[in-house]
């Protein structure tokens, strides 16, 4: 028994309610269109139209019935199955395709670029960080995003990540993190001199006695 709360209303019906059941009057009014229904179609078209049919008899349209019980469907010559279904019956949907996601640890490797980017709007304000080899050009579309940077130096060294910690020891008093803004980034710094900041880098330099690797911009 199908419970009453799964019939609809009907106002023109006794008991109030519609004759079929919520899920028979979805079947059916599915299977009434010919484009959900491929047997429907292959009727209409034998009787003439969708109107011509439901104007014949009973006894004719079962004959049309019977008629296209009689027709194939063919694809590339092979007979296929034309039986209406609805989506949940074939299962949940997977997706097309899985997506992977790769996550490199570390550097890839130890040379590198430290550079020095300026924001133009707040001439005061400076990035410094590192960079691999072919970098610079990523980190300066990077910084574009948030306003007006250019570069203004950048260095090479065979070991970017150490000369970058050196740096930002040396220049730590300007770090916009230890002057109170907590919510940037590590490699910010306040500063209206840029002299001040070269020379930085530059003492990184000889303290690693390696003149020759470090190149000016």
């Amino acid at each position: 028994m199908v419970p009453v709360s799964e019939f609809g209303k009907h106002s023109n019906q006794s008991d109030g309610l519609q004759a079929q059941c919520l899920r028979c009057k979805q079947v059916h009014n599915h299977e009434q269109h010919s484009r959900n229904n491929p047997k429907r179609k292959i009727w209409y078209e034998l009787a003439g139209g969708q109107k011509e049919y439901y104007n014949l008899s009973k006894e004719d349209r079962a004959k049309i019935r019977a008629k296209a019980n009689n027709v194939e469907w063919k694809i590339n010559d092979k007979v296929v199955d034309i039986t209406p279904r609805f989506k949940s019956e074939y299962g949940p949907s997977k997706p097309m395709t899985k997506r992977e996601t790769v996550h490199v640890e570390g550097e890839v490797v130890p040379q590198g670029w430290v550079y020095v980017i300026r924001n133009t709007e707040t001439p005061w304000l400076f990035k410094i960080g590192k960079t691999y080899p072919d970098g610079i050009q990523s980190r300066l579309s990077e910084a574009r995003r948030w306003g007006c940077f250019k570069l203004e130096e950048k260095y090479w060294f065979e070991d970017a990540l150490k000369a970058e910690k050196e740096v930002h020891a040396l220049l730590s008093e300007f770090n916009m993190r230890n002057l109170g803004f907590e919510d940037c980034g590590t490699e910010l710094f306040k500063c209206w001199n840029i002299g001040i900041i070269t020379d930085a880098i530059n003492k990184v330099q000889s303290e690693n006695d390696r003149p020759s690797i470090a190149v000016g911009k």
